[in-house]
């Protein structure tokens, strides 16, 4: 397949057809999602995520023809890093992989069943049938594959271990190969399928299916064997897509893998929107209940954020060294970072005798600032660096006025300016600015990172439209570098967007708008207060511990009925990762869920894009927002 244009529209693991092509473009720092140890491959791992993170992509790398594909190309300079960390964690060698993937997803009508007039007995038959048929069939072919064997022709070369045979009771027989339990799995499918169309009520022995997930049973090294040898070193399981079975077939699966202990590797994957409104308030936590691991795709990378910017710059620099038509070895080598150069110059000229003027006015005739302004006066540096000096100098002196003190007696010293003068104020000075001054605020690869929230197709989104932007340039003009003018816009459109789609992504999407848009102006208006209160700005609000206790306590919520509806709109908003939790913040003597904004929602309200501001609230007022919206208790800065 030709490689296209603009490698970051391929967003979706399913549209990069070409192994060797997925493989050049995924960041081997995906790796660092597993955890390490013998439990990873014997014990089941369940990967949750909004949509985008990822999933889907991880689990296609460990299925044969990606496997075989990497280790015929571990020479190449694109692939070596890659090849060396699936080698370190012993699935693949120099004689070829050691692992058998069998993928598997469960998006495909498994849900209908729940439809049919069946009790519930029926009904998990059907389901464990049709799971057992297919995930067998999948075994099969994936064996064939890993030893470049054809499907169906070489079926006859694989025979079982006595567990299998333990497994399906007297279905086979020691002497049955591939083509028997071929045959049966695709009869059995067959019949599940006339089932749903068909049946009335018949007695439950009749019924086909099957009673639990027999087809774990292949997944033991000593299970499937080609030519009287085991298939590989270790097999694993690959379950993708499991948020679409319903949420009882869903319960039932996950509650068999767990209480089988079959002591194989199960990987599931599914999206936060198949857990219940308790589930996602908890962060969807169920580690030590059911699962031996659960990894939470976008928790992994907020507690690890250099290791999330190091995968999405790697993954940048591999997607637009693949483009076509234009030779671009990095993003970032594209994009402006800095607005040092000279056609900014004279828009930070400009503002600082506004700025200054506002000062003088603001200070009259006390002499408490005299010492700030003259050493500001006197301050050396570029434009940009005196522009933001004076800014955070006027954010002092509203701090100073606000307390309102009964006398000025003792003028601050040059010292105390400087001391004042910290890292988070000269931010939130440099918010001001880009807001006042109409200066580009969101460009640079770092940034663009930070958009992403931890979600990986997001930054795909984001980095794809400014891609598209720097290949249609070169084309034209052969343009170096992407000005930060044009980044910030194009952000600002895509932010408008995100927003835009909010009511069709989320279950009760048009509360889910109403409550996020009013966290927005929340914020906004806190962060541009005039004495920059919260520096460098406000993204997030938080609910106490206890507050979040109650919305999951059913008793609380059967007694306030509108507090879940709210619980259920911000699980929602939380799953689809608009609303981003931290849990157990201390602050004021108290424990808080943090709720942070989406980065990517932050632009359309030029909001700063750090975590560290957010207001506490209370339910009550919440609920107010999500219905009738936010309403200012004062003016804001702009």
């Amino acid at each position: 397949m030709r490689e296209p244009r603009n490698p970051f529209r391929l967003r979706a693991s399913e549209a990069i057809e070409s192994d060797t092509t997925f493989l050049k473009l995924f960041g081997p720092g995906m790796l660092e999602l597993l955890p390490s140890g013998q439990h990873l491959w014997d014990k089941p791992q369940v990967f949750r995520s909004a949509p985008g993170a990822g999933k889907s992509s991880l689990l296609r790398l460990f299925t044969p023809s990606v496997l075989l594909t990497l280790h015929s190309f571990r020479r190449n300079d694109d692939l070596k890093e890659l090849y060396q960390k699936m080698a370190e964690i012993g699935v693949i060698g120099e004689e070829g992989p050691q692992l058998l993937g069998v993928f598997h997803s469960c998006a495909r009508n498994y849900a209908t069943l729940e439809d049919l007039e069946f009790d519930t007995a029926r009904k998990e038959r059907l389901l464990f049938g049709l799971l057992n048929a297919r995930v067998v069939l999948a075994a099969l072919r994936s064996a064939l594959v890993l030893h470049r064997l054809d499907y169906p022709a070489d079926l006859g070369r694989i025979t079982f271990g006595a567990n299998v045979f333990e497994a399906f009771g007297s279905t086979f027989s020691v002497g049955s190969t591939g083509e028997d339990l071929h045959r049966w799995a695709t009869k059995l499918e067959g019949a599940v399928c006339d089932a749903i169309d068909s049946f009335g009520g018949s007695d439950l022995k009749r019924l086909p299916g099957s009673e639990t997930f027999s087809a774990l049973s292949l997944l033991h090294r000593e299970s499937l064997m080609i030519d009287k040898k085991p298939v590989a070193e270790r097999v694993l399981l690959l379950l993708d897509d499991v948020h679409h079975l319903t949420h009882r077939q869903r319960s039932r699966v996950l509650k068999v893998v767990a209480e089988l202990r079959a002591g194989v590797g199960i990987w599931l994957a599914e999206r936060f929107e198949a857990l219940s409104s308790d589930e996602m308030l908890s962060s969807g936590m169920s580690e030590g209940r059911d699962y031996e691991g659960e990894i939470l795709l976008e928790r992994f990378w907020r507690e690890h954020p250099r290791k999330f910017e190091t995968l999405l710059l790697n993954v940048a620099d591999r997607r637009a060294n693949a483009a076509v038509d234009v030779e671009i070895s990095s993003l970032d080598s594209c994009l402006q970072a800095s607005l040092d150069g000279p056609e900014w110059v004279a828009k930070y000229e400009a503002a600082i005798p506004t700025i200054r003027s506002r000062v003088i006015k603001a200070v009259g005739d006390r002499s408490l600032f005299q010492a700030w302004i003259q050493a500001q006066e006197d301050a050396a540096g570029t434009a940009r660096d005196r522009s933001i000096s004076w800014r955070t100098l006027e954010i002092l002196v509203h701090r100073e006025i606000k307390r309102e003190q009964g006398s000025f007696d003792f003028p601050l010293s040059a010292s105390e300016l400087t001391e004042r003068s910290d890292s988070q104020l000269k931010a939130a000075a440099e918010l001001f600015l880009s807001q006042e001054f109409n200066l580009p605020y969101y460009f640079g690869t770092r940034k663009l990172a930070t958009l992403a929230s931890w979600n990986i197709e997001q930054f795909m989104r984001l980095a794809g439209d400014e891609f598209e932007e720097v290949v249609s340039s070169r084309t034209v003009r052969r343009a170096a570098t992407l000005d930060a003018g044009r980044q910030d816009i194009l952000l600002r459109a895509a932010s408008a967007s995100f927003w835009s789609e909010i009511p069709r992504r989320a279950r009760n999407g048009e509360k889910v708008l109403k409550l996020v848009e009013s966290i927005g102006r929340f914020c906004r208006q806190r962060t541009y207060e005039p004495s920059a209160s919260y520096d460098p700005g406000v993204t997030g609000i938080a609910i106490s511990m206890q507050d979040r206790e109650s919305l999951q306590d059913e008793g609380f919520l059967q007694r306030n009925p509108e507090y879940s509806v709210l619980a259920d709109v911000l699980a929602a908003a939380i799953a689809n990762n608009l609303l981003e939790p931290r849990l157990d913040s201390k602050a004021k003597g108290s424990s808080w869920m943090v709720l942070n904004l989406n980065r990517l929602l932050c632009v359309t309200l030029d909001l700063p894009l750090g975590y560290g501001g957010w207001k506490e609230q209370h339910l009550r007022d919440l609920y107010v927002w999500m219905t009738a919206g936010y309403k200012p208790k004062q003016a804001a800065l702009l």
